[in-house]
């Protein structure tokens, strides 16, 4: 597929290179035990090589328009298997039952997000993500506090796995070039229970208003008689701010707070 016909509200820039490629998958540790899912094969480059490495590979692809070359790739490779559909409404535990997934892919910039989110609803399901993002997103994951591009999306990703930059990616190694930088992350998920949704919305409350005071952020759902309380708790001084707490204080100013709602 050209240029040309590539779908900019699809937000698709492919990765040609296959040195690049071979390298990304390398840096994955992925092995032939492992199960890959990849979002978005496009024309299966980066499937060639995930299915090279690994145990198999489930390659999701929105676009009908990959079919035949995708088709052809199945057939060289046993251990791929096309899937033609939404990544955000694959239930990624229904693939292979009781296992868990190494999930890749040069993820579409416009739902990184939402991409994110849905791989840590399913993080019993997925052991790892390697992916391909926008530069700034992935400085956002890896920000410590007090840093400009700390925020909601830092905290909640810290307190649920680890993450790091593998590789700056740049603009003219992508078809067509995007016009921003972007970065090769990797994202592994700690053990433990499902994610937290009351969890998660706290965080991102607490980051609504990112310049405000955190005490402002909460006074439309606590009393302040638990702000303060909360405050007592943590040793916070009156005019902190929410970019200026370590992720793991988050969990326990959350667990206070719904303590003390359910005993108000």
């Amino acid at each position: 597929m050209t240029e040309q016909v590539l779908k900019k509200s699809l937000g698709q820039h492919l990765l040609r290179d296959r040195n690049l490629l071979a390298k990304m998958v390398r840096l994955t540790g992925v092995s032939e035990a492992d199960l890959v899912v990849e979002i978005g094969p496009g024309q299966g480059d980066f499937t060639r090589c995930a299915a090279q490495a690994a145990r198999a590979v489930y390659a999701v692809e929105l676009d009908e328009r990959f079919r035949d070359r995708l088709r052809v790739l199945e057939g060289e490779y046993p251990n791929v298997k096309v899937l033609f559909g939404d990544i955000l409404k694959v239930r990624l535990s229904d693939l292979w039952p009781g296992s868990t997934f190494t999930v890749m892919g040069n993820i579409p910039y416009h739902i990184t997000g939402e991409i994110l989110f849905k791989l840590l609803a399913e993080k019993r399901a997925v052991r790892a993500a390697y992916m391909t993002m926008q530069k700034e997103v992935a400085q956002r994951l890896v920000s410590g506090s007090h840093a400009r591009s700390y925020g909601a999306l830092s905290v909640i990703f810290q307190l649920y796995a680890t993450m790091k930059i593998l590789l700056w990616v740049r603009p003219a190694l992508f078809i067509p070039p995007p016009k921003v930088e972007s970065a090769f992350v990797s994202l592994i998920f700690k053990d433990g229970e499902a994610a937290d949704e009351g969890l998660i919305d706290f965080v991102k409350r607490c980051f609504r208003h990112k310049r405000k005071i955190l005490r402002h952020a909460l006074e439309d759902r606590y009393t302040s008689r638990q702000i303060e309380g909360l405050f007592r708790r943590m040793a916070f001084p009156a005019a902190v701010r929410a970019e200026e707490i370590e992720p793991a204080a988050f969990m326990e100013m959350h667990r206070f707070l719904e303590g003390e709602t359910r005993h108000a």
